[in-house]
């Protein structure tokens, strides 16, 4: 049975709307203690849960946490001199640096960043960089240092030549890689000195070559970064377009949809991505099982913004039910 048939045996919400809270740990047992190994510096329990990650899109979310923790620089030098070229500590502590040189940089555009800022910044890009070139170089194999090299490709601003290459390294080790495709797409948007033409080429190709998978909601992202750069006061004015919902639900299809899919730990990312796009392109009776798959527990921060907006948007598309 495909995972369409089993959310449409979902229940419908209830009338009252609850609390929604967002777990970072997606629920997951091993992610919420890997977490807690990181914060009290448990390099050996950190190390075991990373290594046992069941599959690439756990491995995804486990490394994603440890490169979130923080304090994880004021200490993961140990484990690195203590367990020579092995790829463990370096992929942390790579991984680690690119997140703590975007926490010096912060959110803004780049006129808002201060001279010490950039300073910071690219210092902790060198780190990740330093890491990362050595874990694939023990490596090459290692799927989550070409996801966060991919991302540095985008930080540093290298040409595109080197970017491919790092898409290839990474597709190389793993082709249906969620967060590594994800990086690369916003690598080519406008934004980042790509192009909106070079954004939808990367999504569909990628979602065409990539069925019964999580790739193909990049098109959905793609559609919505383009609405959002192109119609930010009424994104709806671009997602009534009859094109732009006849794709989505074809990518919907082709990914969380597919008769051959099997769920995996990271399928409420693409659910919440295709139950937004889909509600804004009035494609409800789509969306409404998508809803029922996130229930209570699976919001994520993305694309919504807020969980107000998630709530506002559900009960749009539950209008006619």
């Amino acid at each position: 049975m495909g995972l369409f048939s089993k959310l449409k045996q979902g229940r419908s919400p209830a009338a009252s709307e609850p609390t929604i809270t967002i777990d970072p740990f997606f629920h997951d047992d091993g992610a919420a203690r890997l977490s807690q190994a990181l914060l009290a510096r448990d390099w050996p329990t950190a190390r075991d849960l990373l290594i046992g990650a069941e599959d690439s899109d756990t491995l995804s979310l486990y490394v994603e946490i440890a490169a979130d923790t923080p304090g994880v620089q004021e200490w993961i030098e140990g484990p690195i001199r203590d367990e020579p070229r092995t790829v463990w500590p370096l992929l942390v502590r790579g991984a680690h640096a690119v997140h703590w040189a975007w926490e010096a940089r912060g959110g803004g555009t780049a006129d808002t960043v201060s001279r010490d800022a950039w300073k910071v910044w690219f210092k902790r890009l060198v780190i990740a960089e330093d890491c990362l070139d050595e874990v694939v170089s023990i490596d090459p194999g290692c799927v989550e240092a070409w996801h966060y090299l991919i991302t540095l490709s985008r930080a540093r601003q290298l040409p595109s030549e080197e970017r491919w290459r790092r898409f290839e390294g990474l597709v190389a080790a793993d082709r249906h890689h969620l967060f590594g495709h994800e990086q690369m797409l916003h690598g080519l948007m406008a934004k980042w000195s790509g192009s909106d033409e070079k954004m939808f080429d990367f999504a569909r190709t990628r979602a065409a070559a990539n069925p019964g998978t999580l790739i193909p909601v990049l098109v959905s992202m793609a559609h919505l970064e383009y609405a959002r750069r192109h119609h930010s006061d009424n994104l709806r004015d671009y997602f009534d377009r009859d094109e732009v919902g006849e794709e989505l639900v074809a990518a919907a299809y082709a990914s969380v949809w597919h008769d051959d899919r099997s769920a995996t730990l990271l399928e409420p990312v693409a659910w919440n991505h295709f139950a937004m796009t889909l509600t804004l392109a009035d494609h409800l009776e789509a969306a409404r099982p998508l809803y029922e798959a996130i229930g209570e527990d699976w919001l994520r921060p993305g694309p919504w913004n807020s969980t107000e907006r998630f709530l506002r948007l559900r009960k749009y598309a539950h209008q006619e039910d």
